[in-house]
């Protein structure tokens, strides 16, 4: 059997996007901290933002939420940004338990590996994307009737 021989392999492989289950990858949940706000190109002039960014491999606009991850264990990566990838605004589906929190599920999560960490202190991360947001829990619409 004769084996493929590439170019594209590598190419590939550094860029692989896992598509896990959400339950799977937040089993302890995840929770939203603050508003969502467009991932801006860096022009170095931070009263000219430059234009929002687009995903370069489904072309749509990429939007940033800070998250709280409670499965994390070191309480420096506890925190970090999630990018939504819409051509509108995602809005939370869920309502605040505190300040600018709120627990959140996403859709189409989308995972890319990669080291992070500097010298001998390299641990792996992720870069976390999503297509937007699970729609929220359902609440009761009004007290039980009774018997009719």
């Amino acid at each position: 059997m004769a084996v493929k021989d590439t170019n594209e392999t590598p190419e590939f492989r550094r860029n692989f996007r896992f598509h896990p289950a959400f339950a799977d990858f937040y089993a302890r949940g995840l929770y939203q901290v603050g508003p969502v706000v467009p991932d801006t190109e860096y022009t170095g002039d931070p009263l000219r933002p430059g234009p929002q960014r687009r995903d370069p491999v489904t072309h749509e606009l990429v939007w940033k939420i800070a998250v709280l991850d409670p499965a994390e264990k070191n309480p420096r990566r506890k925190a970090y940004e999630v990018m939504l990838l819409s051509n509108t605004e995602p809005v939370p589906t869920t309502g605040e338990i505190g300040p600018d929190m709120r627990p959140i599920e996403l859709t189409g999560l989308i995972v890319t590996p990669r080291v992070a960490g500097q010298g001998e202190f390299k641990y792996l991360s992720w870069v976390v994307r999503a297509t937007g947001y699970a729609p929220g829990p359902r609440t009761p619409s009004g007290p039980a009737k009774s018997g009719d």
